[in-house]
């Protein structure tokens, strides 16, 4: 009954209940259109349209942009394979960073950490994702030669303005959380409800019904149960001294724990609940905690892109039929690159630190 504890809940039921609006209402429909308007490139286009599915958070929401991400490269002659690397790829640039995603707002209630910390921590890697899906999935993609009348310049800002404007919404409830600090339940609730009058109240409920999940209130309520039970009994600090004595060093702890639970469960959410309250005392105990919530979170989450168990993969790779060893062949390189970059924001943070910088260090 903590209200952190019932806000953070309220934030991820409005979450689903806002996305499934916005769904209903066409906006992220005419916001595809209106990018296919703008950019005649098809492989801007292939890449943006999983990139705003992202958006907004869905589990298996790789297969809403599939079929789109389908048409859009007919012209690029992929493989399946690539066309399953990019699909997947794009759809994800945005969970470890945007504070609609459960695993940001859990890191930061766990770590009692500010969510516009963990965004400003997460960008270089949002940034790196983004440079590595471009350059290594669209690598000897060429589009053919097009004769078509380009676009005026009005048409250009009329397509601009509806992608904007269908995406409003959203962009508004990011302003508050992050630019005046509101709570995202609050921002989510006070931008929602004027979406919800645009609605008959018969169509709202039944979005209501649908897009409401009592599996995401016990999620939570059992992550803050299992976070105070460690804490009241001592486990964690037991743990912590336990680990310590078997001589294994804490850098090692940070990366394995979190990277072993995302390989098998294949779920940020699950990822963060489970291995941040026992590592809470590593990240606590040590001056330089930030750090060590960088390497978790780097290595939870390069192991969650890579596990046979995410459902976005699996649901991509069946999609377009491709074979997995392939896509993997596709897919290891970009999340290296991922991990390496977070291991290199962590390092940077380290040395700012030292040297007493502490208002760069994050």
């Amino acid at each position: 009954m903590d209200p952190e504890t019932l806000l953070l809940t309220a934030s991820l039921l409005l979450i689903l209940i806002f996305s499934g609006i916005m769904k209903e209402m066409g906006m992220l429909a005419r916001a595809v259109a209106a990018l296919q308007g703008i950019f005649r490139d098809p492989r801007v286009t292939v890449a943006i349209i999983p990139a705003i599915m992202g958006i907004l958070p869905t589990m298996g929401g790789a297969m809403l942009s599939a079929p789109l991400v389908s048409e859009a490269s007919e012209e690029l002659k992929l493989s399946p394979e690539r066309r399953t690397f990019l699909n997947y790829c794009f759809r994800h640039i945005w969970e470890f960073m945007l504070p609609t995603y459960a695993a940001v707002l859990l890191t930061a209630t766990l770590g009692g950490t500010p969510v516009a910390k963990i965004c400003l921590m997460t960008l270089p890697l949002t940034i790196a994702s983004i440079g590595a899906g471009i350059f290594l999935g669209f690598t000897g993609a060429t589009p053919p030669v097009r004769h078509s009348v380009p676009s005026t310049r009005r048409q250009t800002l009329g397509n601009a303005g509806s992608f904007l404007g269908n995406l409003l919404p959203f962009f508004l409830v990011l302003l508050l959380a992050l630019g005046f600090k509101v709570h995202l339940a609050y921002s989510l609730a006070t931008v929602g409800t004027v979406l919800y009058l645009r609605l008959p109240p018969p169509l709202v409920w039944r979005l209501v019904k649908e897009n409401f999940s009592w599996e995401i209130v016990f999620l939570i309520w059992g992550i803050m149960i299992f976070k105070e039970i460690l804490l009241a009994g001592g486990a964690m600090n037991s743990m912590a001294k336990e680990l310590s004595q078997m001589g294994m060093p804490s850098i090692v702890l940070m990366m394995s724990l979190p990277f072993i639970l995302g390989m098998i469960t294949g779920y940020a959410n699950a990822l963060i609940g489970l291995g941040f309250p026992i590592l809470l005392p590593f990240f606590q105990v040590h001056t330089l905690s930030f750090h060590y919530v960088m390497l978790a979170y780097v290595s939870g989450f390069a192991a969650v892109f890579l596990s046979p168990m995410h459902v976005c993969l699996v649901m991509t790779q069946e999609s377009f039929r491709a074979d997995m060893k392939k896509v993997y062949r596709l897919l290891i390189p970009p999340v290296a690159i991922f991990f390496l970059t977070g291991v290199a924001v962590a390092l940077a943070s380290f040395w700012f630190s030292l040297a007493g910088l502490e208002a760069v260090s994050w």
